[in-house]
């Protein structure tokens, strides 16, 4: 079981362990919660469905473990209903919540818009299910995993994704071509999909009616590497324009510098270091294996493909509950994306970003996922708000997203 789903699942596994055992064991389980809360693991916890009578054997005990543990406690005989959970798992039966501070008031806004929502479409069932998923303290992935069990929700991701292409168009593609084949030195079988990572690539193309030459970027593409001063050099020596230049700083999250491409596309040479916000970016990077080059020895060993938004908030909830990807990295103005093992996405607010916003853009995303097939079936009943169309679909804000069919 993946590490994000044991939390989702605890409630589950509880029961089948109540449901056989002692008073001990119920209480032990109930303590643990109480601990969880407690601490802030978690803004409220469920204790296991039980019956009422089950329920008034063990209050004395409940209330002697909620003092124990400085949290509050709210007997629950009428548990609302959300596709969260299967109904059987709580109907007719009483459940404690287990709360500090103004929780129960967020419980009980909640339960009423619940109430009063218990009719409407399926896009708002699943918001309140969501809601009540973020109360609990799931995060993204693990409140998707129970959706899928209750309404067959799939993002992305669940399909399985092999890796990440970002597409370029040039009105000069033989220069193009000799940037990263020669100055770069990029691994290539046609000159025109450059490997940077194990499996994150550049894809190559000439300018065409829905590129056409002057078009905003609106992308810039992070090189990872631990050989920033010597690709630096290297970039000085074969005149490579420099837009930023490399200054390292002592105790600072990355060091790095941006280089630009023959067309304008900028290249940023980027390290991240062991600091609070890239702690689990970091860990995601720990076995990168490097990807050599043709520029003396120099390699890469995973990249970042930062696209620019205006709404960030509403992006994040895109990449996170319909393409169902892991969040690695936030920077405050930035959320970088885990979309591939050595591929990432980086959302950035384009208020502070190198490049703006823009409504049509040179550059298109493509994810190679396991069964492109199945995805197919599911986009085709489940992603019209996204247009989605053979195997292509747009994001909220206009970036084009394309996977290879027949994989």
């Amino acid at each position: 079981m993946k590490q994000f789903y044991w939390m989702a699942m605890a409630l589950l596994l509880w029961i089948t362990s109540c449901e056989n055992g002692d008073t001990s064991e119920k209480l032990a389980g109930f303590e643990v919660f109480c601990e969880m809360v407690s601490s802030g693991a978690k803004p409220i916890a469920l204790s296991h469905p039980m019956d009422s009578a089950s329920a008034d054997a063990l209050w004395d005990a409940f209330e002697a473990l909620a003092r124990q543990y400085e949290v509050a406690l709210y007997r629950e005989d009428d548990f609302p209903q959300t596709a969260l959970f299967p109904p059987s798992l709580t109907e007719g039966k009483t459940v404690i919540l287990i709360y500090t501070r103004n929780r129960l008031t967020q419980y009980e806004q909640l339960k009423s818009d619940i109430r009063a929502n218990s009719e409407k479409a399926p896009e708002a069932q699943e918001a309140l299910a969501r809601r009540f998923g973020r109360l609990l303290g799931y995060d993204t992935e693990g409140i998707n995993g129970l959706l899928s069990k209750t309404i067959g929700h799939r993002t992305l991701a669940s399909f399985g994704v092999l890796s990440q292409t970002t597409h370029l168009y040039y009105e000069d593609l033989e220069k193009a071509q000799n940037f990263y084949g020669n100055t770069l030195g990029l691994q290539s079988s046609d000159s025109l999909r450059f490997q940077i990572s194990q499996d994150a690539y550049i894809e190559l193309h000439p300018q065409d009616d829905a590129h056409p030459k002057d078009q905003p970027k609106s992308t810039a593409i992070a090189l990872l590497t631990d050989q920033l001063p010597e690709w630096y050099a290297l970039m000085q020596e074969r005149g490579v324009p420099i837009k930023y230049t490399y200054k390292p700083k002592t105790g600072g999250a990355h060091d790095g510098f941006v280089a630009v491409d023959p067309e304008g596309y900028l290249l940023e040479f980027e390290m991240f270091k062991q600091h609070p916000e890239n702690e689990r970016l970091i860990a995601t990077l720990s076995d990168a294996p490097e990807i050599h080059t043709g520029g003396g020895g120099l390699h890469f060993y995973g990249s970042i493909t930062w696209t620019y938004h205006q709404d960030l908030l509403k992006m994040q909830q895109f990449y996170q509950e319909v393409l169902g990807f892991t969040l690695v990295a936030d920077q405050g103005w930035t959320r970088i994306y885990q979309t591939a093992p050595y591929s990432y996405i980086g959302l950035v607010d384009e208020c502070r970003g190198m490049e703006d916003f823009a409504e049509s853009k040179a550059v298109e995303l493509e994810w190679r996922i396991e069964n492109s097939g199945a995805f197919d079936t599911y986009a085709d009943e489940n992603w019209g708000d996204y247009q989605y169309k053979g195997y292509a679909f747009y994001g909220p804000e206009h970036y084009r997203y394309v996977l290879p069919a027949g994989d």
